[in-house]
């Protein structure tokens, strides 16, 4: 029988039909058939019963026999990091010399390069070091390019002689008397790169192939940040987003709230009128307790929190070691006690930081817990301690919205959410293992009733081509 129909006058805009579909929902585990209106689910149950709402423009999709599933959720992505891997340096952690000699070898390869670009160095470095002495190491490296290197908060830049000049410079032209660190990027342009544009397509098809309909990204600085989400703009704007995005504001270190929750505030309202395909309500928090570390402190963590969650955003916190889980887990009890409920809160943690200290806490409940994912360590960081298939589906579709705070629209095929979906050609309960899971390949992603990705006809070089050239410009 049917569950949850409208009226028998009212017709669908497709129907997906033809195999077996796994809902999530309890009332309803599997069904037949699922039925569409207006990017939303109308009906679902057995095909008999939903062709009764078909009508003569009404789509019909032939599954073919596979499985299809909510739309999988990546909680442990790093979408924005990844599209610019290639056109950058993405520092490793080390010393100031560690760090001086990477920036070296890169450069010595960079030839046909205007300017040198780096990203990630660990501001603790330069505590004994004065800012002259800095920019002359850089000399010594390159004095005829400018070479920019971005730290890892994403909030502090290092530069050598010519790009200093060459900023002050245009300052001056433009009759500026405070250089912000946008203005400075925005004049020396890093990105020189016709990579980028085809890496944003790449990435969306890696995630299409896996199954994935919705990427929380796990922290990237602002300025990577800005350039990616007006990608997703641009993307949206020609029908062509084939992952829904959910960004996050990162903050590493102590910085002023109040202006970061009013930037994360217009990054949100810049999103209202793009029917939740891009998406910004996440305040991402790094808190480094490993000794040297240059980190948020405990005050600060707590303010960051009541003053995201007073504001309704969700909150993410990145907890590096059992301290540093600890005064998260606090600070998000805090802001929960203080009567902030609807925002959601996430802990991302190694496992072996757990200890007694927590087990009374609402850690793994009112907190969703999830593994540490700041670093970009690798793919399915998400699933990594699921111990069967049904956990691992479990936590990419009903755990990853609630952790996102979208389980109301996401995660579960019922009436009225979103009819996203990541159809397979095999049954992914019946593979054996959580690794023959990861090398599923899924054959069809849709987003809000639409197929957006086919296996048998896209490729991201046709999607590159199709989205215009003035998707891709870097301004600020």
């Amino acid at each position: 029988m049917a569950f949850g129909f409208f009226r028998k006058t009212e017709t669908a805009d497709i129907i997906f039909m033809g195999g077996k579909i796994y809902t999530q929902n309890t009332d309803m585990p599997w069904t037949e058939a699922v039925a569409c209106k207006n990017g939303l689910i109308l009906a679902l149950g057995d095909y008999e019963d939903i062709k009764e709402l078909e009508g003569k423009h009404t789509k019909i999709v032939d599954l073919a026999g596979g499985f299809m599933l909510p739309g999988l959720i990546e909680t442990s992505g790093h979408p924005v990091l990844d599209t610019f891997k290639n056109s950058c340096l993405f520092l490793k952690k080390g010393t100031f010399d560690e760090t001086l000699s990477q920036i070296s070898e890169y450069a010595g390869a960079q030839t046909d390069s205007e300017i040198i670009f780096a990203y990630g160095y660990e501001e603790s470095i330069f505590e004994s070091l004065e800012q002259d002495k800095a920019s002359e190491a850089l000399d010594e490296i390159c004095q005829e390019k400018p070479v920019v290197v971005l730290g890892k908060s994403g909030l502090h830049c290092w530069l050598n002689t010519l790009a200093t000049e060459t900023v002050k410079a245009a300052a001056a032209e433009d009759e500026i008397t405070t250089i912000s660190l946008a203005y400075l990027l925005h004049v020396l342009e890093p990105f020189h790169s016709d990579i980028i544009p085809k890496e944003f397509t790449d990435g969306m098809l890696r995630y299409c192939k896996k199954g994935f309909t919705s990427v929380f990204d796990c922290g990237a600085p602002e300025y990577f940040t800005s350039i990616y989400q007006g990608f997703m703009v641009h993307a949206y704007q020609e029908n062509m987003v084939k992952n829904r995005f959910f960004g996050s504001l990162l903050v590493t270190r102590d910085i002023n709230p109040a202006p970061m929750i009013r930037k994360l505030s217009q990054y949100r309202t810049h999103c209202v009128e793009l029917n939740e395909h891009v998406n910004f309500s996440t305040l991402k928090l790094l808190v480094d307790r490993t000794p040297g570390a240059v980190s948020i402190t405990d005050s600060a963590l707590r303010e960051f929190c009541l003053l995201a969650a007073d504001n309704g955003f969700d909150i993410h916190i990145d907890a590096i070691g059992g301290q540093a889980v600890a005064e998260a887990v606090e600070a998000l009890q805090a802001s929960r006690s203080a009567g902030y409920k609807k925002s959601a809160f996430t802990v991302a943690h190694d496992k072996d930081a757990d200890n007694a200290a927590l087990e009374h806490t609402s850690l793994g409940t009112d907190i969703k817990e999830t593994p540490r994912t700041y670093e970009r360590e690798g793919a399915w960081i998400g699933i990594q301690r699921a111990a069967t298939i049904t956990e691992a589906l479990d936590l990419l579709t009903v755990d990853g919205a609630i952790q996102l705070g979208i389980i109301d629209s996401f995660g579960t095929i019922e009436k009225g959410k979103h009819a996203d979906f990541a159809v397979f050609d095999k049954d992914p309960f019946g593979l054996g293992s959580i690794e023959a899971l990861k090398e599923l390949q899924a054959v069809m992603t849709v987003i809000d009733g639409k197929v957006v990705y086919d296996a048998a006809e896209d490729n991201s070089n046709q999607w590159h081509l199709m989205l215009t050239p003035q998707d891709f410009e870097f301004d600020e």
